[in-house]
């Protein structure tokens, strides 16, 4: 039996147990009020823009192409990919500009590869077979830190021919805004650029792209985010290394480009910069889950989305957030690996879906499972045998994969002091899905919700749930995990009946909720 065709009847179960095992989860109050203080209030009458059905994307690093498990054939990845639904696979990062084409591979390497790292014509041929497989599309990085327009026209008219219509886009280079930084950042050897010099270079890469590879498309400027975790710093910081490279970008490729790219994280572990425990405390201390839960980081967090995103739309471009996660430089073991770190990703994904965000890549680190990765592999052999595995923010992408193609519906939340968020849509068949995140380690009992627009009488209930947001192990989403051959099957759904125009939806902690009315 195929993958493909295994998956097909994994989601046919998927459905009839939904349909046809609803599950009352206890009796229901006579009133419907909240027991927390909490209600959250969806007007379905009004919905508003679509969430792409590409939204979710994941990111790798450059160099992992060049690893057997790329090729659907050799494991389990592609299973695990096709979990999400629909989406994009970007291959670029920090080590793009470590990495060296080699279209002979008997050539010798270059001697800055950093430990020899190359890419191959049969790697991009693997990366195709990955694409057509999951049905994702690609995007491309080339290198620009070693300026070589040549070999990275070479690598984009192979990339062409052998991943196809698949191939959405070239990025060239990643995080030019920061090159000047390779030092502090321990990024490798790096062509220092500011906007004035790194305009020309990009023009010639431009150039020499669309001449070996007629039509294909060129996106940028995939500049660093440069947050460390700091309120007043981070917007400082922004206003010098990122908002004049997009300014810049704009006024030079705006016209020729669909998309503006950016890349985001909220916090940096500042150990792997070696940054001492004092000047770690300066810049706002190492990220913890804490903190990645707080009602601050989602205010930061947001401020941040919405300037991006009205940057991009008054230049006439869609928002791509094409490498983000929790925690730059690889994470932090205990917090990005977390139950904490999944509700974040939830609201966090939500978030730039309701403010305009076209797609979000989700970077991932796989051969470290104590970092961000969604996926990952145990060990060597693990990796060896292409046999990944699921983190607790894998469950995450599950649940928020469930709402791409929906549009997005106006939702207030009264919350108090609780730091509780919500985020409802209108499916393409009618059906309201309302996500409820508990990320308030105090807060249990019972939130009302009230919709209006719909005279449905009863709803269902998936849930995200963990131990506590220090668990790395013991995740489920709809009382269900990942099979032994990496398929995903929900087990049924819980009911919750309607008294009067609310449903009075019961939490136990820290969790996050998914409400359908169909």
């Amino acid at each position: 039996m195929t993958r493909t065709k295994l998956l097909q009847i994994s989601r046919i179960a998927a459905i009839g147990m939904c349909t046809l095992l609803p599950l009352s989860i206890s009796a229901i109050p006579a009133s419907a009020e909240s027991t927390t203080g909490v209600t959250i209030r969806v007007d379905a009458t009004n919905p508003g823009r679509v969430i792409p059905t590409d939204f979710l994307g994941l990111s790798f690093e450059a160099d992992l192409l060049h690893q057997t498990w790329i090729d659907p054939d050799a494991g389990n990845v592609d299973m695990l990919i096709e979990n999400l639904g629909f989406g994009n696979l970007r291959f670029s990062a920090n080590q793009v500009d470590n990495t060296a084409w080699m279209p002979d591979p008997a050539a010798p390497v270059p001697s800055w590869a950093k430990n020899g790292q190359h890419i191959t014509p049969d790697d991009l041929s693997r990366l195709g077979k990955l694409a057509e497989a999951t049905g994702w599309s690609v995007d491309l990085g080339v290198n620009l830190a070693h300026f070589d327009p040549a070999a990275a026209a070479d690598q984009a008219r192979e990339a062409q021919a052998r991943i196809g219509s698949s191939l959405r886009s070239i990025q060239i280079g990643n995080e030019p805004n920061f090159y000047i930084l390779a030092p502090v950042t321990k990024s490798g050897d790096r062509r220092p650029y500011i906007p004035p010099t790194y305009t020309p270079d990009a023009r010639m890469y431009r150039d020499a792209i669309r001449a070996a590879a007629p039509g294909i498309a060129i996106e940028g400027p995939n500049v660093a985010g440069a947050a460390v975790g700091n309120d007043i710093l981070d917007p400082a910081i922004s206003a010098v290394v990122v908002s004049p490279w997009l300014d810049a970008y704009i006024a030079a490729f705006g016209s020729e480009s669909t998309y503006l790219n950016q890349h985001y994280y909220p916090f940096i572990n500042t150990q792997r910069l070696g940054f001492t425990t004092g000047s770690s405390a300066f810049v706002g201390g190492l990220p913890s889950i804490e903190k990645l839960m707080s009602r601050e980081n989602a205010d930061k967090q947001t401020s941040f989305i919405r300037e991006f995103v009205d940057k991009a739309e008054n230049a006439g471009l869609q928002p791509r957030l094409t490498e983000t996660n929790s925690v730059a430089k690889e994470g932090k073991e205990g917090v990005t690996n977390s139950f904490g770190a999944a509700l974040w990703t939830v609201d966090y994904l939500m978030t730039a879906a309701r403010e305009g965000v076209a797609s979000v890549n989700l970077h991932n680190q796989p051969d470290d499972c104590e970092s961000y990765s969604l996926i990952c592999f145990a060990d060597e052999s693990a990796r060896d045998a292409g046999q990944a595995q699921v983190n607790p923010n894998y469950y995450a992408a599950l649940m928020v994969s469930r709402l791409a193609g929906s549009q997005i519906l106006p939702t207030t939340v009264e919350s108090g002091s609780a730091h509780v968020t919500a985020h409802a849509v209108r499916t393409p068949d009618g059906t309201v899905r309302v996500v409820i995140d508990n990320m308030d380690q105090a807060l249990s009992g019972d939130i009302t919700v009230e919709i209006s627009g719909t005279d449905t009488t009863s709803a269902s209930v998936e849930r995200l749930t963990g131990t506590s947001p220090e668990a790395t192990t013991g995740v489920t989403f709809a009382n269900a995990v990942v099979s032994e051959n990496s398929t995903f099957t929900p087990n049924a759904s819980e009911t919750l009946e309607r008294i009067g125009d609310r449903y009075r939806v019961p939490v136990e902690g820290p969790s996050a909720i998914l409400l359908s009315v169909e």
